[in-house]
């Protein structure tokens, strides 16, 4: 009689997780490093603003900000890094990334496991763009 944890089925099914997870299939959830402060928007504060170019390791990231009313009401990726696994990563991580920063209306989103890099780099773009909203730099505007 064969114990159930060596049965065929049982260690086919562990063989495939193994070779997933070695590939690095990462699940969408952000990894719970904070990577920046909320920012403080007064009610005074609108604008679309482009957010400074941030290189990463894997290729650069920017983004543009729309706030109305003291309220951040949009975030767009305008570069992300491209081709290969770096864009796959970029691809999957930008929509999280743009709901965790409209949700904590500023950076203080956590990273996306996986995109560390990207993360960071959008995070830093992101809090650039709120800066130049907040200091009232028309001259920043998109």
């Amino acid at each position: 009689m064969s114990h159930p944890v060596t049965s065929p089925p049982v260690r086919i099914a562990a063989s495939v997780l193994g070779v997933l997870l070695l590939i690095g299939l990462k699940t969408l959830t952000s990894d719970q490093t904070a990577l920046g402060p909320a920012v403080d928007l007064v009610a005074s504060d609108h604008g679309t603003v482009d957010g400074p170019l941030v290189s990463t390791r894997y290729g650069p990231v920017q983004v543009r900000v729309t706030v109305q009313g003291g309220v951040l009401t949009d975030v767009v990726s305008l570069r992300l890094p491209t081709g290969g696994r770096s864009g796959q990563i970029a691809d999957y991580s930008a929509p999280v990334l743009r709901r965790e920063a409209l949700a904590a209306q500023g950076t203080g989103v956590d990273a996306v496991s996986g995109a560390t890099y990207t993360s960071q780099g959008y995070a830093d773009s992101l809090q650039g763009a709120l800066d130049q909203i907040a200091a009232g730099d028309p001259s920043s505007s998109a």
